[in-house]
């Protein structure tokens, strides 16, 4: 499995799936859910006025991203209420979502979630760890139903911005050393050196 650590947008991503949430008391919108949202002219919005998004702790929704952004599917997470969000939960909803993507077929995906401030209260290291930890944990589960060419080909970005990448790489390679006996971690991360002019 090949992790990517990314300084670009969401939206710049070559990656067929972007894994996102969505709280179930935060409105309007916020996060890179509130910017897909305004990509897609409000139709997150109108998801949850029509009472079809409602954000409850482990709902999924797939929509397409219409060509709005480089991703071409967005997969919605449920992530509950905002005081009850956590790595403890986040890692039961990660071996979910695995089962999810592995159901999907897709072989890239890009991880977007909420960390950091007082707000949240989720270190972008610990999340990453913690996501890579479900896996694991989903595969351990799941053994006989995974394709074990998919799990190798498999390519998580994860989208923190350029302010958090050496935190997500502390994440990673927390994991990385965790889970060294159960699962094969590539760790790609972008380069210091400006490109060519």
């Amino acid at each position: 499995m090949d992790v990517i650590l990314s300084k670009d947008g969401v939206d710049a991503l070559d990656c067929d799936l972007l894994v996102t949430g969505i709280f179930q008391d935060e409105r309007p919108i916020k996060g890179t859910s509130g910017w897909i949202d305004w990509r897609l002219n409000g139709r997150l919005s109108r998801l949850v006025m029509d009472k079809r998004l409602t954000g409850d702790w482990k709902e999924t929704t797939l929509i397409p991203s219409s060509g709005r952004i480089t991703p071409r599917m967005i997969l919605l997470l449920g992530l509950g209420r905002t005081k009850e969000y956590s790595t403890i939960r986040l890692r039961e909803l990660f071996a979910h979502v695995l089962e999810t993507i592995k159901n999907l077929r897709t072989s890239s995906i890009c991880l977007s979630l909420p960390f950091g401030g007082e707000k949240y209260g989720v270190d972008p290291g610990k999340l990453t760890e913690v996501f890579l930890e479900g896996i694991a944990d989903g595969l351990d589960r799941w053994k006989h139903t995974f394709d074990e060419d998919w799990i190798k080909t498999l390519r998580l970005f994860f989208a923190g911005g350029e302010n958090h990448v050496s935190e997500i790489l502390l994440g990673v390679q927390a994991a990385e050393s965790l889970l060294r006996d159960r699962l094969t971690i590539r760790v790609l991360i972008p380069s210091e050196e400006p490109g060519p002019a």
